[in-house]
């Protein structure tokens, strides 16, 4: 009888959770998201010029705000590690020095995004689609600590997928760069007075020979805010 009553429990439990997936797909829209994106950072500068070499883990908090079905603002912060060295390329540089650095840094962006595809749930939103490919550009600010605490702007472009679920839920998959303002990404305490900001001792304009790196992430994010059905409009 006890085992009766579980039963009964997780059914009933089920077919709730099935009527509320079911309401938010076919009979509501939502003008924010709230969630986290999980994966992997590689840096781009003078010990690297290859994408994703190094991986190492990445992750952040984002939010969106959907001003309609192509174009939404996202802001997210986060917590990304770089890595890089000069290992079996020393020749290369000056003096034949070889170093290497890791570090942690603290991002955060305010992006664009559009979407190529009418992004929402095709159930209340005639002409709408499920999925759609993105492109995303925006402003950012990059903490990190090298010789000492230093905070410099960003330029993030990105390039990705978004799938809308069932129960207010979306994931995605993006691609992300951050093109940095600085060229000390890479300062290592191994380095002494030559640095890979300036190997070659040469002067260079403020927009070239700048550090970056690269993001890849999966996402999710939760739907809020109600805005209303639109199943029988035009």
């Amino acid at each position: 009888m006890r085992l009766y009553r579980v039963m009964n429990i997780r059914r009933l439990f089920l077919c709730l959770l099935l009527t509320g997936c079911s309401m938010a797909v076919s009979a509501q829209g939502y003008r924010m998201e709230i969630g986290a994106a999980g994966g992997v950072a590689s840096y781009i500068g003078d010990a690297n010029t290859t994408l994703l070499v190094n991986p190492r883990p990445a992750g952040s908090a984002l939010y969106r705000y959907n001003l309609n079905r192509r174009f939404a603002l996202k802001a997210d912060l986060g917590l990304a590690q770089i890595a890089g060295s000069t290992a079996g390329r020393s020749t290369s540089y000056p003096n034949g020095v070889e170093m290497d650095f890791q570090r942690w840094m603290v991002d955060g962006s305010l992006q664009m995004e559009f979407n190529f595809y009418e992004f929402g749930a095709p159930d209340y939103l005639p002409g709408s689609s499920r999925w759609s490919p993105y492109v995303a550009a925006g402003l950012g600010l990059t903490g990190y600590k090298s010789d000492k605490t230093r905070v410099s702007g960003s330029l993030p472009l990105g390039i990705g997928l978004k799938y809308k679920l069932p129960c207010r839920l979306n994931i995605g998959l993006e691609f992300s760069h951050r093109l940095s303002f600085t060229d000390r990404l890479d300062y290592s305490s191994q380095g002494g007075d030559w640095q890979l900001d300036d190997p070659w001792i040469a002067r260079s304009d403020w927009n070239k020979n700048k550090d970056g790196y690269t993001t890849v992430k999966i996402f999710i994010t939760y739907d809020f805010f109600y805005i209303g059905s639109s199943c029988y409009k035009e």
